[in-house]
């Protein structure tokens, strides 16, 4: 199990058009934290290869909840992928779950 915990900054440049006054964290933007995560914790540059499935369950509003932890089983393949499927939370509630290929 890889875990690991992330404060979302709510005056970061991603939330000015997403939403003024009202920050929602865009779900590409929460997909490309795993993949930053995964790549921290790999020590190596990753691609999502494919998006296996993904539900967004609750809002992610760095005002309201600005720390997030992100919980994902990693399974290396043969052919140097990783099979990951996993979810964000905060203390609200689960924001995404997924699954995923990485190069």
């Amino acid at each position: 199990m890889l875990e690991a915990h992330v404060s979302i900054d709510p005056k970061h440049s991603i939330f000015d058009g997403h939403f003024p006054e009202n920050p929602v964290t865009p779900g590409v933007v929460q997909l490309e934290m795993v993949k930053e995560i995964l790549g921290t914790h790999y020590n190596r540059a990753m691609k999502l290869k494919s998006l296996v499935t993904s539900k967004f369950l609750t809002v992610l509003n760095p005002l309201n909840t600005p720390d997030a932890t992100f919980k994902m089983m990693v399974t290396e393949q043969e052919d140097q992928t990783l099979k990951v499927s996993g979810q964000i939370s905060t203390q609200e509630g689960v924001c995404l779950k997924f699954q995923g290929v990485y190069l």
